[in-house]
């Protein structure tokens, strides 16, 4: 299956997203940006297949939608989606997108200022997708959000966390900073700003906990080779470790991925 060309410069619903973009400080052609649904197209769309989820027909939260990349991808696969955003700028480009991509009848966005209390009814998804997301959530809301996010779900759905930076990493995936994870959070008031850092799968599993129940430990490491190829030894490692703590292997690696369901 190959993606839909796009619209091209000219057209107006590629104009308006460049727009939408530049007026959120992006750049459109950035590959994170512009680039941003081809990427998760193809990672993505196989770890879905790998972990049997199949989004024809499910009503998905996109949870964290930015500029809207995965939801766009469910819906392209047949999801009614709905993504929620606390950045107002981002929830305009990810509606952009969404219309740039012609699924406009399939998905939209929603500027969400307080995830706390989603305006979404109680038990409406099938589908939850928190692509890297979860690592901005504030430590001390956490909790309070994951339970809101459980409270949208229907029975027995699932929720697929990936793309997650933690915390046990020596080095932070996103700003790429050696040691930073390690660092106590007072060290940022010395420093004078806010220091990225991962999420610590101590506190994942504490918002976790009675709601949700971890599914398919063995499939983490057939979803890394269905993206990456033949996974590496670090891989094989971090899977054979997990194996033996009787844990799944994404609690264990730089980008936490998790498939949970709801209890």
């Amino acid at each position: 299956m190959t993606a839909p060309a796009l619209a091209g410069a000219g057209d107006a619903r590629f104009d308006a997203f460049c727009a939408a973009a530049r007026a959120a400080r992006m750049d459109p052609a950035d590959p994170w940006v512009g680039g941003y649904v081809d990427y998760e197209w193809t990672h993505l769309r196989p770890v879905l297949e790998v972990y049997g989820i199949n989004p024809a027909g499910l009503n998905a939260l996109e949870f964290g939608s930015n500029v809207g990349a995965s939801g766009i991808v469910l819906a392209r696969l047949g999801a009614q989606v709905t993504g929620v955003d606390v950045n107002r700028a981002y929830v305009e480009v990810a509606n952009a997108n969404i219309a740039l991509n012609g699924v406009e009848g399939q998905a939209r966005a929603l500027h969400v200022p307080d995830t706390r209390a989603l305006p979404l009814e109680d038990a409406s998804f099938d589908l939850v997708i928190a692509n890297s997301v979860l690592e901005y959530v504030p430590p001390g809301l956490l909790v309070d959000v994951m339970g809101e996010i459980h409270r949208t779900m229907k029975p027995g759905a699932r929720m697929l966390v990936l793309g997650t930076a933690s915390r046990i990493a020596p080095r932070e995936i996103h700003s790429h900073r050696w040691l930073v994870n390690y660092l106590p959070r007072v060290f940022d008031r010395l420093v004078g700003t806010d220091l990225q850092r991962g999420l610590s799968p101590l506190l994942l599993n504490r918002a976790i906990a009675g709601r949700f129940e971890v599914d398919c430990h063995e499939t983490w490491l057939a979803a890394r080779g269905a993206v990456h190829g033949r996974p590496g030894l670090p891989i094989r490692a971090v899977a054979k470790i997990a194996g033996m703590l009787g844990i799944a292997p994404g609690w264990l690696s730089p980008n936490i991925e998790l498939l949970l369901r709801k209890v």
